[in-house]
């Protein structure tokens, strides 16, 4: 296994729409040896999720966390030619969002707070699933990297992008804030 070189902000292979994995190439070495080095190259740096293009691969194959099993350990999934529907467009969750492309920043991000995914696993077996909640957050971050877009692509308020020591200190303390006064209203 390999710690892969992380393509930051800028390089054009996070701009480019991916090219579907042929099903039957996903049980073959390529394919396996780049989902354990995509695997070791996210807990090098932390991740809790990585897409292909991300490591240099304009391939449409993600690592999504963010879920956790029944006894409360982090999950991880490895999604192949995902595809994403919203179940409720007006049920939005907001967080901030951060990205190994961009490393030491984040930024608040609203998304669909509920999806239905179709994909392929690491075994080439077609799944169909929901997602609720961070989760759901965390792959919809991941897929829109397999079509060219960044989570910055997707701030409203630019005000609420920031480094992270900044976004921590500020932002943050902010954010709190204001939910205390909408509570309070």
């Amino acid at each position: 296994m390999s710690i892969l070189k992380v393509a930051r902000m800028g390089h054009p292979v996070l701009r480019q729409k991916c090219q579907a994995i042929d099903p039957k190439a996903i049980t073959g070495p390529e394919i396996q040896r780049l989902i354990r080095d995509m695997f070791e190259t996210m807990g090098e740096y932390s991740g809790v999720g990585l897409a292909a293009p991300q490591v240099h691969q304009p391939v449409r194959l993600v690592i999504a966390g963010g879920e956790e099993d029944e006894n409360g350990r982090s999950m991880f999934r490895v999604l192949i030619n995902p595809e994403i529907t919203v179940l409720n467009e007006e049920e939005q969750l907001g967080m901030y969002e951060g990205c190994l492309s961009l490393p030491g920043m984040r930024g608040w991000v609203e998304r669909p707070e509920a999806i239905s995914v179709k994909a392929y696993n690491e075994k080439g077996q077609l799944e169909e699933f929901t997602l609720e909640g961070f989760p759901a957050v965390v792959l919809q971050h991941e897929c829109d990297l397999l079509d060219g877009i960044l989570y910055v692509d997707r701030i409203e308020d630019m005000t609420r992008f920031a480094y992270d020591e900044e976004a921590t200190r500020y932002l943050d303390t902010a954010d709190e804030e204001d939910n205390d006064e909408e509570a309070e209203e």
